[in-house]
């Protein structure tokens, strides 16, 4: 008796969970989203921003894969230590929907992926990039096909070229969807 009632609870969950989501299998959504970027380059700070768009497709109600290119420089608003420096690249990730309600979804993320920063070093111009994306976000339903994204992830870009850390920590984004 104890299983049948447990599984009619679980049962029951998952159905209210599915059945009321805002997100669904195969929808996709486009997303720019920003954060702000502290850096210390040479003991100095500076403050500069990253920008991201996301392609994202659903594969079920509660996994989706995301296609993520990036934009960042460390000087955007703030330059006191004259190192400047941009990263360019695409991060692909999977999403899980731990809660996917009418009006708001809560997910987890995990991405791995390349690029390339400008940043001069040992006489190079340029140096590639692995970056790996671990954390959680969460939409909230605005209007029809409109959603405030929230996303704190925690990222950690790594110079292949040179061997050593570009940037790592958490990041709080935050920015816009549009449900195609």
């Amino acid at each position: 008796m104890k299983n049948h009632i447990l599984f009619c609870a679980i049962f029951c969950v998952f159905f209210y969970q599915n059945g009321f989501s805002q997100l669904e299998k195969g929808d996709r959504l486009f997303t720019v989203t920003l954060a702000p970027y502290p850096t210390t380059s040479n003991g100095e700070k500076d403050f500069g921003m990253i920008v991201k768009a996301d392609a994202e497709f659903l594969l079920t109600n509660r996994l989706s894969f995301v296609t993520s290119g990036f934009y960042s420089n460390n000087t955007t608003f703030d330059n006191v230590s004259g190192i400047s420096f941009n990263a360019f690249g695409i991060v692909p990730s999977l999403q899980y929907y731990a809660m996917n309600k009418e009006k708001w979804s809560v997910y987890g993320l995990a991405g791995y992926g390349f690029g390339f920063t400008d940043r001069n070093f040992r006489g190079s111009q340029n140096s590639a990039i692995t970056v790996v994306t671990l954390g959680a976000g969460v939409h909230y339903k605005l209007k029809n096909k409109w959603y405030l994204k929230f996303q704190l992830p925690y990222f950690k870009a790594q110079n292949i070229s040179f061997g050593f850390t570009e940037v790592e920590g958490i990041a709080p984004f935050i920015g816009v969807s549009y449900l195609l």
